[in-house]
C-alpha cells in the first residue's frame, strides 16, 4: 500500500459511551483511533455502513435494563457457552 497523506477528524461524542467503548477496545487491543479507521476502511470496501441498523427500541432497552439489573447469564468457558447456546435451540 502507498503513503496516503492522512487527515484529522474532529467529532464530539457522549463522554459515557467513549469511556465504555474505549474500555472494550482496550480489551480487544486497540485503540479508538484503530477503531475507527477500522469501520471506515470496511465502510469503503464494502460501499456500506459494516453492519445492520435496526430498530428494535423495546428489546434493546429490555437488554439494557436486565444488565444494568444483573440479570444475565456468565460462563467459565468458551466451551460452556457454546453449550448453553446449544440447549437454547433444543
Amino acid at each position: 500500500m502507498k503513503n496516503m497523506e492522512k487527515d484529522r477528524i474532529s467529532i464530539r461524542v457522549d463522554h459515557d459511551r467513549k469511556e465504555a467503548a474505549q474500555s472494550i477496545l482496550d480489551d480487544l487491543g486497540l485503540d479508538l483511533g484503530t477503531a475507527i479507521n477500522m469501520f471506515l476502511a470496511q465502510t469503503v470496501r464494502e460501499q456500506a455502513l459494516p453492519f445492520r441498523p435496526a430498530k428494535h427500541p423495546s428489546a434493546l432497552k429490555q437488554a439494557l435494563d436486565d444488565v444494568k439489573n444483573g440479570d444475565v447469564t456468565t460462563f467459565d468457558s468458551e466451551k460452556d457457552f457454546y453449550k448453553y447456546l446449544n440447549e437454547q435451540e433444543d
